[in-house]
């Protein structure tokens, strides 16, 4: 633990927002890293030194005080994250002992965590031998969750089908296609730029990838889908979403998990979603969801995946952005979509 000089008692840093930026890509200076006391553990506490931190698509949009997302953060308020791997470094809890790896869900950024396993949500061992620490924060984490709750709950492809993926080489997509793949569907993927629709294909196994930066995206997404879309993921919004629902089938299936255009701080056309006429003329199912509505299904949903990802039927993805005052570079790499999988902020080397 953290002593200032060697010799001040230990301390907690603790990441903030010091202030709301403007549009576009963030600077260091959008967070403040402050110095608090570290309290002392009462009977049943874990103190935890986070490790990995996951970066996710709404961390852009809470500090956007024009997005439409359900979480809004002002200066002073703690940075929150949908989960973190770390270690035990002290315990008051006779199930968890010094230098153990635990996961947690829904807590903030700091150095060292306390931790109520019978009050925080999601506070279990995770055993190293089971691949990288990071993949209880994507594959196996929130970000899995969501795309497993949206292919095996909402969308439900059926052998045959053509399922479509925005954000395909992300934390949720490549995930959300690669379980579609296992049902027998024909999944195509849209992703940013020629080497992210190659990694689509050649490590996620989609069938098919359509670059949407291309001039001739609408004709290629077209080309991929040639008996239309059945099931649409939809992550993206703008003009992605306007071309995906141009191509769905009648009757098809809508999976709404995200907006990622209209993330990025203030208002343009590229974030203006699609006419939702063309849902009444298609007769299409749309359905919007939070993962944390379905916290009953954890267990469930990391027993499947856990097998899948052991048995080489699932294979992860993450981008490592490295320093504990690096999260604007974490955020940004996942805004401009840099990012391959989950996008993880490392705080401290394992």
């Amino acid at each position: 633990m953290h002593r200032a000089g060697g010799m001040s008692e230990p301390e907690n840093i603790v990441v903030r927002v010091a202030t709301l930026p403007p549009p576009g890509p963030i600077g260091a200076d959008v967070y403040a890293y402050r110095a608090e006391p570290l309290v002392p553990l009462q009977p049943g506490e874990i103190r935890v030194e986070t490790l990995f931190a996951s970066v996710d698509a709404g961390a852009r949009a809470m500090i956007d005080p024009h997005a439409s997302y359900p979480m809004k953060l002002r200066p002073g308020n703690r940075v929150p994250t949908s989960a973190i791997v770390g270690r035990v470094v002290e315990s008051r809890n006779p199930a968890f002992g010094d230098g153990d790896h635990v996961r947690a869900f829904l807590v903030t950024r700091q150095q060292f965590l306390v931790l109520d396993p019978a009050r925080h949500l999601g506070v279990k061992r995770v055993d190293p031998a089971d691949g990288p620490l990071h993949l209880h924060l994507g594959t196996i984490g929130m970000t899995g969750f969501t795309a497993w709750l949206g292919i095996t709950g909402i969308g439900r492809p059926r052998a045959g089908e053509t399922v479509l993926v925005s954000a395909a080489a992300g934390a949720v997509g490549s995930v959300a296609g690669q379980i579609a793949k296992a049902t027998g569907a024909r999944v195509i993927g849209i992703a940013g730029g020629a080497d992210k629709c190659r990694t689509v294909v050649e490590r996620f196994g989609f069938d098919d990838c359509v670059d949407y930066k291309s001039p001739t995206f609408v004709a290629a997404l077209a080309q991929a889908c040639p008996d239309g879309v059945d099931v649409y993921f939809e992550n993206v919004g703008g003009s992605v979403q306007r071309a995906a629902f141009a191509s769905m089938n009648v009757f098809g299936r809508v999976v709404l998990c995200g907006q990622i255009a209209g993330y990025g701080g203030g208002d343009s056309a590229e974030a203006t979603g699609v006419d939702l006429m063309v849902a009444i003329n298609q007769r299409l199912t749309l359905r919007g969801y939070l993962s944390s509505d379905h916290l009953a299904d954890l267990p469930r949903f990391e027993a499947d995946m856990l097998q899948r990802v052991k048995a080489g039927a699932l294979i992860p993805g993450a981008t490592i952005t490295a320093g504990f005052t690096n999260l604007h570079l974490a955020v940004n790499s996942l805004t401009s979509g840099r990012n391959i999988g989950q996008q993880i902020h490392q705080m401290t080397p394992p």
